[in-house]
């Protein structure tokens, strides 16, 4: 507390000369090569503080510097930057299109860097017993629905409203996210900064107030938890994690802006403040959180900065192989510093891997067992599972045979040697020759249980390594069966065969999408891939992407599988914290 009075008060002395000569000192600093000057900032009251210690360090540091920083809202200093009045743009919220494109008509493109992170708390005064609010009560009582304490569960008592001034970036997001872009009140108290809202609050007993996290540490108040609706977990803006993850429903970054990439001391300055030794390390003094691993990484390439290499490794799955490779190649296209090498050898090698600390994500076309779960979790690994592609498991015979269809029972005979010839089910006088997968494969397993009910396999089954080295066996017998991964299907020399339950019942092929996602193919399934407990950084950067529409998931069509659908992509997104 004594370090961030004393940088308080270095603040308002701060602020004292931007406001007296601010303007005078403004220059452009686009030469790399300058070793000092002055650098011009303006926005955020949110950020004012932060923003304030940040500058106090780095000139300290780098003497030949000066920073100057003020306050007036996140709006305020978008203007200026856009009127080139400032080096750079202290937010509370994103940029808006608008504000792009009054910037582009001046001559450049903000650049946007995330340098912290924020859970909006919502204050009231000590004596108010309520403890947690739904955000829709809290958007009831900002929209002036709710009047009254006891209409949300506390003592009788008006409510009164405290909120930001309009050209605040915190106003805005609040009524983006609570508000949902209607009216505030028009009983709302508008104050210019959160340690004017704070004061406002401890001073009534019926007030109630929004401020960023850093300033919700003062005596005198009490900090709410929220809760997303009724039914869910409530969270409170002081929980770190919940902040981080997004549980909390008032999470956001808060943002620098620049004209253009920087060049010059204001990149100079914008790294040292995104550096997690330099200007991050501060963060948590002001009571906000450190930006993300991949929130760094991104910041250094706006900034012309390629960040260390890192390489994960993945292990698993064969039919996922191919799928998982084209992956790895694109995004690393992407993400040119980050290298994600990719090995087969069946799911339960992959997850075996993962279990014994050997691998960062193991790829597998089948869930994990509950054996598996808990020889992971006496390891000190936490599973986690992420489904990432749809496939229909066809069932393929050579080109010649003159079977098109087979019932789940006629399939299951094949396979338990129950039938050894094609004429046992409606085919030619030939023997039949059993192609399959390795014992340690996801496929073997999924069909064992899904259509030999988990009894054996025909002991005269060829236990084949891989979906293509079936592919090739089926290609060259003309009696030979075979079950293999949909993307592996569009090979020549092979038929893929329609199913169905019963000889009643309707066919379906696996090459029908509809039939597929339906599940009405009795050889649906989803493809997964393992991660040691919730993704981060370049993992959760990593699955991120695969389950992106315009990454992994156009990579799925392009080899032959089936792309997730949006409200599961939704669900496994939400995974990801």
């Amino acid at each position: 507390m004594e370090n961030k009075m004393k940088y308080l008060v270095i603040g308002v002395v701060a602020i004292i000369i931007v406001a007296a000569v601010g303007v005078f000192l403004f220059q452009d600093n686009d030469d790399d090569n300058d070793e000092g000057g002055v650098i011009v900032q303006k926005g955020s009251d949110t950020l004012l503080e932060l923003c304030q210690i940040w500058a106090e360090e780095y000139m300290a540091e780098n003497p030949a510097v000066e920073v100057e920083v003020s306050g007036g809202g996140s709006s305020t200093g978008i203007t200026a930057l856009i009127n080139g009045q400032v080096d750079v743009a202290q937010a509370s919220r994103q940029i808006k299109a608008s504000e792009i494109e009054s910037a582009q008509a001046a001559g450049f493109t903000p650049v946007e860097f995330k340098v912290a992170i924020d859970g909006i708390a919502i204050i009231v005064h000590t004596s108010n017993d309520v403890g947690v609010l739904t955000v829709e009560q809290l958007r009831g009582i900002y929209n002036g629905t709710y009047t009254n304490w006891n209409q949300v569960g506390g003592a009788d008592e008006d409510i009164t409203l405290y909120g930001r001034q309009s050209t605040s970036g915190t106003y805005e997001y609040f009524w983006e996210h609570v508000l949902q872009k209607e009216n505030y009140s028009q009983d709302m108290n508008m104050l210019s900064g959160n340690s004017a809202i704070v004061a406002a609050v401890q001073g009534d007993a019926g007030g109630v107030g929004y401020v960023g996290i850093g300033y919700a540490d003062a005596s005198g108040i009490n900090v709410l938890d929220l809760k997303a609706d009724a039914e869910s977990e409530a969270f409170a803006p002081t929980d770190e994690s919940a902040v981080k993850s997004g549980k909390y429903d008032l999470s956001r970054y808060l943002y620098l802006y620049t004209k253009g990439t920087p060049t010059g001391i204001v990149k100079d300055y914008l790294r040292w403040i995104v550096n997690f030794d330099d200007g991050q390390s501060l963060v948590g003094e002001i009571g906000f959180y450190e930006i993300s691993q991949n929130a760094y990484e991104d910041n250094l390439v706006k900034m012309g900065v390629t960040p260390a290499s890192v390489t994960l490794t993945q292990k698993g799955s064969d039919t996922m192989l191919e799928l998982c490779q084209i992956f790895s190649e694109d995004f690393h296209e992407e993400f040119p510093w980050i290298t994600v090498e990719i090995t087969g050898g069946g799911s339960g090698t992959g997850i075996s891997a993962l279990v014994n600390g050997q691998v960062d994500l193991a790829q597998a076309s089948r869930s994990i067992k509950a054996s598996e779960i808990a020889a992971a979790n006496a390891n000190g690994v936490y599973p986690v599972e992420f489904k990432v592609a749809i496939d229909g498991i066809a069932v393929i015979t050579n080109d010649d045979n003159g079977v098109t269809n087979l019932t789940k029972e006629q399939l299951q005979g094949i396979y338990n040697g129950t039938y050894t010839n094609w004429n046992q089910v409606g085919g030619a006088d030939l023997d039949i020759t059993l192609y399959g997968r390795q014992s340690s494969s996801g496929t073997y397993v999924y069909f064992q249980e899904e259509i030999l009910d988990n009894e054996n396999y025909s002991q005269d089954m060829n236990m084949l390594t891989g979906n293509s080295a079936i592919v090739n066996a089926v290609q060259g017998d003309a009696g030979g069966i075979g079950y293999i991964g949909i993307g592996y299907a569009s090979a020549s020399g092979i038929k893929v065969l329609d199913l169905r339950e019963t000889e009643a019942d309707p066919t379906f092929s696996p090459l029908d999408e509809e039939a597929v996602l339906s599940g009405d193919y009795m050889l649906s399934r989803y493809l997964y891939i393992y991660t040691d407990g919730t993704p981060t950084d370049q993992v959760s950067r990593w699955m991120s992407w695969i389950l992106s529409s315009d990454g992994g998931q156009s990579v799925v069509t392009e080899i032959g599988f089936y792309p997730l659908p949006q409200a599961v992509i939704e669900q496994e997104m939400a995974k990801l914290g």
